[in-house]
């Protein structure tokens, strides 16, 4: 079955409502993940997230009258291959390397570090999904890059090994996302939510094995809530938000919700876990979100597009003055 990628379409007012839940709901996930970690192991906090978003996932499909995938047809079979890779990259391996790599660095150096996100899809889907790359999205891209290496340079340099295994975790993680943004760009035309409910069910298949050789025993109460809201929130929500977004406004597009995920992993970390906030990650953080100011025009784009429509979404009653007023 051909199937020709069709070119990303100027987001709408949905495709930007989505892009916040994915970026303030996601960005929630490694100060979620903090929690989870003090007696869950990484399998468990994976294995657990993958099968509750599965459960919610069939729930809403079947309920909103959207049938599951078929076994029945070679399409069929062609469409549950893409689903399969993009489990695999975009869930069962990074969120079992996420809760690895926060035993080695805090819950604000990851939610900073998927800032490195962008900067690798723009180029991904550059090359293999057919977004175009502007002067304007390189420049962008390569300021990014700089934030980048301003975030990790002195961790780096300076040899700590824990550090250096955590970040190197973050980063074949934050690339299986970019690359599963590919791998829904070039999957068939299916009902987006028979297509996430997919792709979660075999993410979540992968990670079952460890789950029976795994100690249960040492979760608490804490735990356990934790992990029902990574189910809820950080991945069985924003799950059909991404492949929606991803499918129609692009790969490049959602992967800029990245860059608000640090700020609120920031704000959780220092507000509930005493993480220190050094200058050198506000260094970073600020040369990183001068990169996607410079690829999308970022901050002015949602001063005056995201905000009034947001406003005017959840205030319909309300006039919302024009940025020009």
């Amino acid at each position: 079955m051909s199937h020709t990628i069709a070119p990303p379409q100027e987001p709408n007012r949905a495709d930007w409502l989505m892009w916040a839940a994915v970026a303030f709901v996601g960005g929630s996930a490694p100060a979620a993940i903090n929690l989870a970690i003090a007696g869950a192991p990484p399998a468990i906090i994976a294995g657990a997230r993958l099968w509750l978003a599965t459960l919610v996932l069939v729930t809403f499909t079947l309920g909103t009258g959207r049938p599951l995938l078929g076994l029945r047809t070679k399409e069929d079979w062609i469409a549950w291959g893409y689903a399969a890779a993009a489990g695999a990259t975009g869930y069962a391996i990074p969120f079992t390397l996420f809760p690895l790599a926060q035993l080695e660095i805090s819950s604000i150096m990851a939610g900073i570090f998927m800032s490195f996100l962008p900067v690798i899809t723009v180029l991904v889907a550059a090359a293999f999904a057919g977004e175009p790359l502007t002067r304007r999205s390189l420049i962008g891209v390569l300021v990014g890059t700089v934030g980048v290496l301003i975030l990790i340079g002195p961790a780096a340099i300076s040899g700590a090994e824990g550090t250096l295994y955590g970040q190197g975790l973050l980063m074949i993680a934050i690339l299986g996302y970019a690359a599963t943004g590919i791998v829904m760009r070039r999957a068939p035309d299916v009902p987006v939510r028979s297509f996430t409910t997919a792709m979660m069910l075999c993410a979540a298949l992968m990670t079952t094995p460890p789950l029976f050789f795994a100690d249960w025993s040492a979760i608490n109460g804490q735990g356990y809530l934790a992990l029902a809201y990574l189910g809820l929130g950080p991945t069985g929500l924003t799950a059909i938000c991404i492949v929606t977004v991803v499918r129609r406004a692009g790969a490049g597009f959602l992967s800029t919700s990245a860059y608000v995920a640090p700020v609120v992993s920031v704000i959780l970390g220092t507000a509930f876990f005493s993480e220190a906030f050094t200058l050198n990650q506000a260094l970073g953080l600020l040369t990183i979100l001068l990169g996607i100011t410079l690829t999308r025009g970022g901050f002015l784009r949602f001063q005056k597009e995201i905000l009034p429509r947001i406003i005017v979404t959840a205030f319909p009653n309300k006039r919302t003055r024009s940025p020009d007023e």
